[in-house]
């Protein structure tokens, strides 16, 4: 599916990266055909003391992916990724156009990164957002890319360890997972993922900045290794590379926010950033030396 064309379904934001402002510019820099239906449009993310904007209504968001298929057939959607979600209605509108792509053929890869919280704020979606992303997009999904506190969520174990978090994961709903921004308190972040087969885990330092976007950053550079031919290890050491090179890149400047529009893309040479080493059901990638 080198050539396929993504749908991408969340936010939207005028200023900043989060969301379609974060997955579609890095994408498009990939050399990916994406197009963004926002389910909200703000004018940056709340972090900043002002913002302006709110949900789209539900029958807008409706409205914008049954054009999107009067200009395209469904058979050029390769795959649908779906992250922020306003509102059940948004949801529902989105799982519809999922099941209308799918009757249309089978081969589309639908990716949810089922944004609902974090460790940090906990849930910052309502309830009812929550259930209807986990009752309508979640069982959909070939792909899940959770963080920790998304992950434990859906899988009913509040307090579980992010291995068996991510077993329940792959037992249970999606047949490929990855669990984003693990931090076990050693200096480093863990990504863990694994398909059908194996697992995977790796690490990576930890920076002294939190932007917003990461998982989005991540959910986009995964799909898109997928969609080109990686297997799982191989996307999962793609999307954490990207998002720990635009995180570098924003320390070492100052920055405050990422710039997936201005990756550049390299051929690989030499050995991998982030080696794999097989450790019996899993893979330890490591920051190399």
């Amino acid at each position: 599916m080198s050539g396929a064309t993504i749908v991408s379904i969340q936010s939207q934001l005028v200023f900043g990266c989060a969301g379609n402002s974060a997955a579609v510019p890095l994408l498009q820099r990939l050399g990916a055909t994406v197009h963004a239906v926002p389910t909200t449009l703000l004018s940056n993310t709340p972090h900043y003391p002002t913002i302006a904007g709110g949900p789209l209504d539900p029958a807008l968001v409706e409205a914008l992916l049954d054009r999107l298929l009067d200009r395209i057939a469904p058979t050029a959607i390769g795959a649908i990724l779906t992250g922020y979600i306003a509102s059940p209605g948004a949801a529902a509108a989105a799982a519809r156009f999922i099941d209308r792509v799918r009757t249309a053929h089978g081969h589309v890869l639908v990716h949810c990164d089922p944004v609902m919280g974090d460790t940090d704020t906990g849930l910052y979606v309502n309830e009812a957002v929550a259930a209807a992303i986990a009752a309508d997009l979640v069982p959909r999904a070939d792909i899940l890319t959770p963080n920790l506190f998304e992950a434990r969520r859906l899988t009913g174990l509040p307090d579980g360890d992010p291995h068996a978090v991510l077993e329940r994961l792959l037992t249970s709903h999606a047949r490929i997972a990855a669990i984003t921004g693990i931090d076990p308190g050693d200096g480093f972040v863990t990504t863990l993922g694994g398909d059908g087969k194996e697992r995977w885990r790796v690490r990576t330092p930890k920076l002294a900045l939190r932007p917003t976007g990461t998982g989005d950053v991540f959910s986009a550079a995964f799909l898109h290794a997928l969609l080109h031919g990686a297997d799982t290890p191989g996307a999962l050491e793609r999307g954490v590379k990207i998002v720990f090179d635009l995180m570098e890149t924003a320390y070492r400047t100052g920055a405050r926010e990422l710039d997936p529009g201005g990756f550049a893309p390299r051929p690989a040479e030499g050995p991998v950033r982030f080696a794999a080493t097989f450790t019996g059901n899993t893979i330890d990638r490591a920051s190399a030396t």
